[in-house]
């Protein structure tokens, strides 16, 4: 079975599932080919994948790339779906299927609903599936989200996130976990809302954070020292301001805004309690802390690179320094006194 693929946006993600499935196709027993079509707003990111065998050729017309797709991947900055989905959906191809890789699912499937083509009684005649890769271990501390630092073995043994909208035909599905599984991943299903409120923890969260950070020192009264003193352990955290736009980001924060200001209850909350642990120089509760923090995270850490998450024999719990650990329940941080009353 030939397949016409249009990916648009080209980075290291959506790259590497183009190596995938054409590490696929040279198998002596693949049953599938593909013609993948690159598309991206800049030249250089499709010339380089053209180059490096991911995308067969490219436009930068977003229709004409699209034209004969019977299959499309969109992994285009969070700014430009909406512009995106307006122009691309009405113009689909009868049974076309969209795997939508951004990062979240939501907003995907409303403007599928409002700009898919449909039919006389008003069904969908293409059809969206969103689908979230996860890295595989190897790969997870590369902060490079570019075109060169994609691999054809980034999603070899790991899980993609499956969050179709419940009207949403099996068929289309099961397009989806095919292609999952010839370049090297297992499927996992949730619902799109819940999707969404996961991935605030692990992409808007840190989108808020850097920007945060490289702020609150922007403004320090040592800062004309200090913005000469930055080296990766700081620039790492501040990456998305480097990669992404101010509207990019906008986008994404705005939508996860409700999901967001609870996960930021809870750091502040830890944030909170290490301040008072500094200020009062308690090194036994510091080092408790750190102690707890390395041990949960070694655990973690373990599991990540094996992709073995259920315990064969059960943990204990242990009681952390701060409480639970876990952004989902810990304590709100503490108001300041008449916070309240200043609110009402």
């Amino acid at each position: 079975m030939h397949v016409n693929v249009s990916i648009i946006g080209l980075n290291r993600v959506s790259v590497s599932l183009a190596l995938a499935l054409k590490r696929y196709q040279g198998q002596p027993k693949a049953q599938h080919t593909f013609t993948i079509i690159g598309n991206d707003s800049q030249a250089h990111p499709m010339k380089t994948a053209q180059k490096m065998g991911a995308i067969d050729n490219f436009d930068i017309k977003l229709l004409k790339a699209t034209e004969n797709a019977n299959l499309l991947i969109i992994s285009a900055p969070p700014g430009q779906l909406e512009h995106i989905y307006s122009l691309l959906g009405p113009e689909l191809k009868p049974g076309a299927v969209v795997l939508d890789i951004t990062p979240l699912k939501q907003q995907a499937v409303a403007w599928a609903k409002e700009f898919f083509p449909t039919n006389a009684q008003g069904a969908p005649t293409a059809y969206l599936v969103g689908i979230t890769p996860i890295v595989n271990a190897k790969g997870l501390y590369t902060s490079d989200p570019g075109v060169e630092a994609a691999t054809a073995d980034l999603f070899e043994k790991t899980e993609f996130l499956i969050a179709p909208d419940a009207q949403c035909p099996g068929e289309a599905i099961a397009l989806a976990e095919d292609i999952i599984r010839l370049v090297g991943g297992q499927p996992r299903f949730m619902d799109p809302a819940e999707h969404d409120g996961l991935t605030v923890a692990t992409e808007a969260l840190p989108m808020l954070l850097g920007p945060a950070l490289f702020y609150a020192l922007q403004q320090s009264e040592g800062w004309s020292d200090l913005r000469r003193m930055v080296n990766p352990s700081l620039a790492l955290m501040m990456n998305h301001l480097r990669t992404q736009t101010a509207e990019d980001l906008g986008v994404v924060l705005k939508q996860s805004r409700a999901d967001l200001v609870h996960h930021l209850e809870g750091l502040i909350g830890v944030l909170d309690e290490l301040h008072d642990i500094l200020e009062e120089n308690d090194t036994d509760r510091l080092d408790a802390f750190l102690a707890k923090v390395t041990s949960e995270w070694e655990k973690w850490d373990i599991k990540r690179h094996s992709g073995k998450w259920e315990d064969v024999q059960k943990l204990e719990a242990l009681p952390g320094p701060l409480g639970s650990m876990g952004f989902l329940t810990l304590k709100p941080r503490k108001k300041a006194e008449g916070e309240d009353e200043d609110k009402k």
